[in-house]
């Protein structure tokens, strides 16, 4: 029995399945079924019911698996505080929203390569949606959300605020007047994507009532619904800083509001983990890569 086997053993209980397993260890589905065997051998029973289409724990593997999460947890710990950080090895998948994809993710991308050479890094770029179904799903390791932790039991690290304000090119509202919230609900809005923070957040300030959303377009992307607004094809919520140019140029302005703009907050998460140790140095650097505001 060994380190290997029991990493692999835990992954195919995880996914149930041992072509999944065999796709997230990077190995052959050979070897994953070698190294069970060799396991199964080893303590002389079974630890998966192979009958079903989707592989299942037997009694004596759900009996294994919380020795195995203590060795790996162990195994993980005696890694992250005696040895070299360059000799951390494996697979870790982080998510981001895509204003950090657009700012301090290449900062701090090096900075993890810097200090954890031999980790292979996977990004995704998504809305809360998708990053907080990563996390529950374990799809995810990490994920840099907007808002605080979205979900209670999840472990957080806050990173800063980004200020938000009402945009709209001068040819949609060429006027200057302060606008309220039921002026704003006059115009066409634009939405980031489905229950995003951003979209949440635009509903809680005009005082849409569910199901009355004034949708002007809907688009996953941050960058398009920028570029849309500046097209004068509806309002926004957009980040001032992603902006400077457009407002600087012309071709975009915040509009006078009361306040006039947002503080957005961004935070770090990850569930509690075998890996919990790494994933807590992950969240670190996070922050030391964060641009947004901090006092």
């Amino acid at each position: 029995m060994n380190f290997r086997q029991l990493e692999t053993f835990l992954v195919i209980a995880e996914l149930g399945s041992f072509s999944a397993a065999a796709d997230r260890l990077c190995v052959t589905q050979s070897t994953i079924s070698a190294r069970i065997i060799e396991l199964e051998q080893d303590l002389g029973v079974e630890l998966f019911d192979r009958s079903q289409r989707h592989v299942q724990l037997t009694f004596k593997g759900r009996e294994l698996v919380v020795y195995a999460q203590q060795m790996e947890t162990l195994s993980e710990q005696i890694k992250h505080t005696v040895g070299s950080k360059s000799s951390l090895t494996g697979i870790i998948r982080i998510g981001v929203a895509e204003l950090v994809a657009m700012t301090w993710l290449p900062k701090f991308a090096a900075l993890i390569r810097a200090r954890y050479s031999g980790l292979q890094v996977e990004y995704e770029v998504g809305l809360n949606p998708f990053l907080s179904e990563g996390i529950r799903s374990g799809n995810l390791d990490l994920a840099v959300v907007a808002g605080l932790s979205p979900e209670p039991g999840l472990i957080a690290r806050e990173l800063g605020t980004v200020s938000f304000a009402w945009m709209a090119s001068n040819s949609l509202i060429p006027c200057n007047e302060i606008m309220p919230a039921e002026e704003l609900r006059k115009w066409p809005i634009l939405y980031q994507g489905t229950e995003s923070y951003t979209n949440n957040l635009i509903d809680d300030l005009l005082n849409l009532p569910i199901g009355r959303k004034q949708r002007a377009a809907t688009c996953n992307s941050l960058g398009a619904i920028i570029s849309l607004a500046r097209g004068g094809l509806g309002i926004s919520l957009l980040p001032i800083s992603s902006c400077a140019s457009y407002i600087k140029s012309g071709e975009l302005k915040i509009l006078k509001t009361d306040p006039e703009c947002y503080e957005m907050p961004f935070t770090a998460v990850y569930d509690r983990h075998p890996n919990a140790n790494l994933l807590a140095a992950i969240a670190d650097i996070s922050y030391e890569a964060s641009s947004f505001h901090r006092q």
